[in-house]
């Protein structure tokens, strides 16, 4: 594996000359993260500067479109540190995030109010507040769009709060339609470029006609594995209150997402008065109409209960001698099956993260397949 440097231009500074550990961690429909400990040599003090551009040359994260470009994932660096123990061994230590962290340096302006599937609503975005159609001085530079395959998808009614940060809607865009999305690099061509894929369809009973993809130690493709089901943080009936209009009483919705009733009805309630049914585009002051208003907190609230869903993951840590081979029979995003006889456990699930540890010459792979349970932090968020 060759560890390759670049400035924000692209222009290539070198390679690390050796490393004494990376954790590289790529996910679905989030911003993945990395961490690097390396020796402190003169190579490595130049090149692991914050602010600088690393990809990892391995034969993995490799997209290639048709007009033979190949595109990589890349990280930032954001974090140095360098530490000197008691022995005297020096090492530098350097931290950073996936491209698509880069999202969040831009607010949406204007506001978006629009019926489209998910797919078309994060594009919309990203054009608009960074890509071609946005204004000379918010283009992302060396930026483009990638080309993207038709990503069956109901069309749903969308309006962002104002000034919404547009990683976290695309993020949540993406949550919604089980996307998955990032901003590549091209080397060769200079370029970064926006990616927004699904994974492929790899259960046991799959009818894509795709050769399925089951992990399970009985097939000696996992080394440790770790289940959780909760539902702690579960709710399926969601009140949705808009904002009121010229002293009016608010507007409520509600969505019912299981039908239930008595002691498997669980309640929440949502204010979405940040939907406003009045925005401005330019000078022209748009009003919504009732209907598509109440259709807007009807997508809000079907977003909101994609928060307080059944927490059901499977942690894996994957054999790289087993039957299976990460980016060749599965990869990240793709559904697949994962079985434990012993647990008399089955689940049809997404792989969201992927960690890739690189450690003393020896290489693991960890994989969380479905949702993992919301950090602390997380949790205090909805709380407030």
């Amino acid at each position: 594996m060759e560890i390759r440097v670049f400035d924000k231009t692209i222009e290539p500074l070198g390679a690390i000359d050796e490393i004494s550990c990376l954790l590289w961690r790529a996910r679905y429909f989030d911003v993945g993260t990395f961490n690097l400990l390396a020796p402190i040599t003169e190579n490595n003090s130049k090149l692991l500067k914050r602010g600088n551009i690393i990809t990892k040359h391995d034969g993995r994260w490799e997209v290639t479109t048709e007009d033979g470009g190949v595109w990589r994932r890349a990280a930032q660096i954001t974090y140095v540190h360098i530490t000197k123990d008691e022995n005297g061994l020096e090492q530098l230590e350097a931290q950073g995030y996936m491209l698509s962290r880069w999202l969040s340096k831009r607010c949406i302006v204007p506001q978006i109010a629009k019926t489209a599937t998910n797919q078309a609503l994060i594009n919309l975005m990203v054009e608009k507040n960074c890509g071609s159609q946005a204004g000379s001085r918010r283009k992302f530079e060396q930026f483009v769009m990638l080309p993207q395959e038709q990503i069956p998808g109901t069309q749903v009614e969308y309006a962002n709060v104002a000034y919404a940060d547009l990683g976290a809607e695309v993020k949540g865009r993406a949550q919604a339609g089980k996307l998955g999305y990032d901003i590549l690099i091209n080397e060769r061509e200079k370029l970064y470029g926006f990616y927004l894929y699904k994974g492929k369809e790899l259960t046991a009973k799959n009818t894509e006609g795709n050769t399925p993809c089951i992990f399970s130690r009985d097939f000696d493709n996992v080394d440790e594995q770790e289940y959780t089901d909760s539902i702690e943080n579960c709710k399926n009936f969601i009140y949705v209150q808009g904002a009121a209009e010229d002293n009016e009483t608010p507007p409520v919705v509600t969505v019912d997402g299981a039908g239930a009733s008595g002691l498997e009805l669980e309640e929440v309630f949502c204010e979405a008065t940040d939907i406003a049914r009045k925005y401005q585009e330019g000078e022209r002051e748009i009003v919504i109409p009732l209907s598509t208003y109440l259709a807007m907190l009807r997508t809000r609230g079907n977003a909101e209960l994609e928060n307080y869903g059944e927490a059901v993951s499977f942690v894996s840590t994957i054999s790289t001698n087993s039957n299976l081979k990460y980016k060749s029979d599965f990869d990240l995003g793709d559904r697949i099956t994962c079985k434990e006889v012993k647990w008399g456990i089955q689940i049809d699930a997404r792989i969201t993260e992927v960690l890739e540890t690189y450690q003393k010459g020896k290489e693991a792979i960890e994989a969380t397949f479905g949702d993992s349970l919301p950090t602390l932090l997380e949790q205090i968020k909805k709380v407030r």
